[in-house]
């Protein structure tokens, strides 16, 4: 399969803001925020690197499985890592010989959330602390982990933290806000390092995902890269509106444009299992000629995580909430009327389009079918902008 560019930049491409972070002393507590795109996931890895190469124990711990299989491809595979949630129920099982508490199961999928007031009860009554293993924690999306979870880690003894986070990008219910961590870590607020500049999207990307900022000035939006010379190639983000019955026609628009540049990642990214399932199937099925031999379209969920080649072009279909902390060349936001807008606070909805398109380095592409209920919900917080945002017909 053809590559793409998918590695860690040396130290001789940091900017004096990365370097001032990983100048950072090697103990203590640290917290660093940015917008998307300002290299948080970048400056986490090369702290791990640090530590590594110094023979320091330390743990790089993930939201989800596919942010954890992109950093181990993006750092290597001598990174010690885990997802954050596996690892610390098992550590709980070490500690206290007991699952971790559960609450009631909520919604139709029966997920049980982590009983957290329990959890600290279960840690407050240990009489004889056991020895366990303590090493130097950094902790990639920090904001989507509970405020308890960091609360639990002080309690038992965990000192030295780098948290890399932002506010503005929390898509669970289950997530901290900045101060949530300042003050959980103890980190007094004018110690906490802000990254400003962004590396990751083209101008047109940046200025979409600027839209979707909710104004909330605990994370600042990242500064918006150089605005292109005049005739210098710039891809406008674009909303197409399609008849669901001609989704075969979107598919084969989708492998003609992975067959354009066959070393470019297209992230599909759908409001829900439904949509993701439907938009594989058809990519998959889809009968159509193309110049190449045709990409690869992988998908990813819970019950299904392959080897995930991120340095190499194709299809990747994935759930919106699986997003989080990936990179694409293209990312194409699925069905997105789909997605729920509450009229009275359409500030989640906006902080997950904020998400999902920052995704992207070059170009954003947004599909709405034609007549959906929840389309004029939607409508109300896209820009109207042609120029952020054009609109036509698929």
């Amino acid at each position: 399969m053809p590559t793409r560019n998918f590695s860690l930049p040396g130290i001789q491409d940091l900017s004096k803001e990365q370097d001032a972070v990983l100048a950072l002393p090697r103990e203590g507590r640290h917290l660093i925020v940015g917008g998307p795109g300002t290299g948080k996931s970048v400056v986490a890895l090369l702290r791990a690197r640090q530590y590594h190469r110094n023979r320091v124990p330390h743990l790089f711990l993930v939201f989800n499985h596919i942010l954890h299989q992109a950093s181990r491809q993006l750092y290597g595979a001598e990174l010690h890592s885990e997802t954050w949630m596996s690892w610390f129920h098992r550590l709980f099982f070490e500690i206290t010989g007991e699952l971790v508490p559960k609450q009631a199961p909520e919604g139709a999928d029966g997920f049980e959330p982590t009983d957290w007031n329990g959890v600290e009860d279960a840690i407050d009554a240990i009489q004889d602390m056991p020895d366990f293993d303590q090493p130097f924690l950094v902790i990639d999306e920090g904001q989507d982990m509970p405020p308890q979870f960091y609360g639990c880690l002080v309690n038992l003894g965990f000192e030295n933290f780098f948290v890399v986070a932002d506010q503005n990008q929390q898509i669970k219910d289950e997530n901290s806000s900045r101060a949530d961590i300042a003050n959980a870590l103890d980190i007094d607020a004018d110690n906490v390092i802000e990254l400003t500049t962004n590396y990751r999207n083209a101008w047109p990307v940046a200025r979409l995902a600027r839209a979707f900022y909710t104004g909330d000035p605990a994370t600042p939006p990242p500064d918006l890269p150089a605005q292109p010379s005049s005739g210098a190639a710039a891809s406008t983000p674009k909303l197409y509106v399609y008849a669901e019955e001609h989704l075969e026609r979107i598919a084969a628009g989708l492998l003609r444009m992975a067959d354009r540049d066959p070393r470019h990642l297209i992230g599909v990214l759908a409001p829900s299992n439904a949509v993701r399932r439907r938009y594989h199937d058809a990519l998959r099925s889809v009968d159509i000629e193309l110049d190449n031999p045709r990409p690869s379209v992988e998908t990813h969920h819970g019950g299904h995580r392959p080897e995930l080649a991120f340095d190499e072009g194709g299809i990747l279909v994935i759930n919106a909430q699986a997003c989080k902390g990936l990179e694409f060349d293209t990312v194409v936001l699925a069905d997105i009327d789909e997605h729920y807008v509450r009229a009275s606070d359409p500030d989640p909805a906006k902080r997950l389009l904020y998400v999902m398109t920052a995704r992207a380095r070059d170009r954003v592409f947004l599909l709405m079918r034609r007549g959906a209920a929840r389309a004029r919900y939607l409508q109300a917080i896209l820009p109207t902008d042609p120029s952020v945002l054009a609109r036509g017909e698929a």
